[in-house]
Parts: C-alpha cells; structure tokens; sequence
C-alpha cells in the first residue's frame, strides 16, 4: 500500500465513490459502462442511507474536514432525490409519449406525405 495516501484520503475517495453512484442511479450521470443514462431510485436511496449510516458510524472519530464533507454530500444527495422524486416519469420510448405529441407528429407525418395535384 502506498504510504503517501492517508486514511482520510481514503475515506474521502470512498464517500466520492459512493456519491458518484448514488448521482448515476439518480440519472444524474451517466453509467459509465453502458454511457446510458437511467434512473433507478430504490438504488439511489439505498446508497444514501448507506452514506448516512457510515456517518453515524463514523461519528466522532473522523477530522473536522471528513465531517463537513460527509454532511454536505448527504444533504446534497437528498435534495437531488427529492428532485427525481418530484419529476414526472419522462417517456422511454416514441410510443410512450403523451397523445397530444403523438396526434402532432401524425399531422406532421400526413403533410410531408400529401403529393401535389398536377392538375392543369
């Protein structure tokens, strides 16, 4: 093991880690083995409170700066799942999209199909 990294380094790139899965299972990032980008809350939430029981677990035994920034991602965490809770699920596919969209691209669809009368 190097011994230039410190086990505060560590516990930062740990709680870095987990944030960043928690952003891609949000749908704030994308996966980075598929470059989709998805949302799965269950996950996200899971990883939260994964997050939160580290802090519990860790408390008082972490530096002034791990505290801080344990805390503060927390919070931000939760405020962005709050966020993708309140979003209406968006339409994975053209035949999920609302009708009124729908009845719109058939219009468009007839127009640009119509052939000119050739009447003389």
């Amino acid at each position: 093991m190097n011994d230039k990294i410190t086990s505060g380094q560590l516990f930062i790139g740990l709680v870095y880690s987990l944030t960043q899965s928690a952003f891609i299972s949000l749908g704030k990032l994308p996966d980075p083995m598929t470059g989709n980008v998805e949302r799965n809350l269950p996950q996200a939430s899971q990883t939260i409170d994964l997050l939160m029981a580290l802090k519990e677990k860790t408390k008082g035994n972490l530096e002034e700066e791990e505290e801080k920034f344990l805390a503060r991602t927390i919070s931000d965490l939760r405020l962005n799942y709050v966020d993708e809770v309140n979003k209406p699920d968006e339409p994975k596919s053209a035949s999920d999209k609302p009708s009124v969209e729908k009845d719109e691209e058939k219009k468009e669809k007839s127009k640009s199909e119509k052939k000119p009368d050739n009447k003389k």
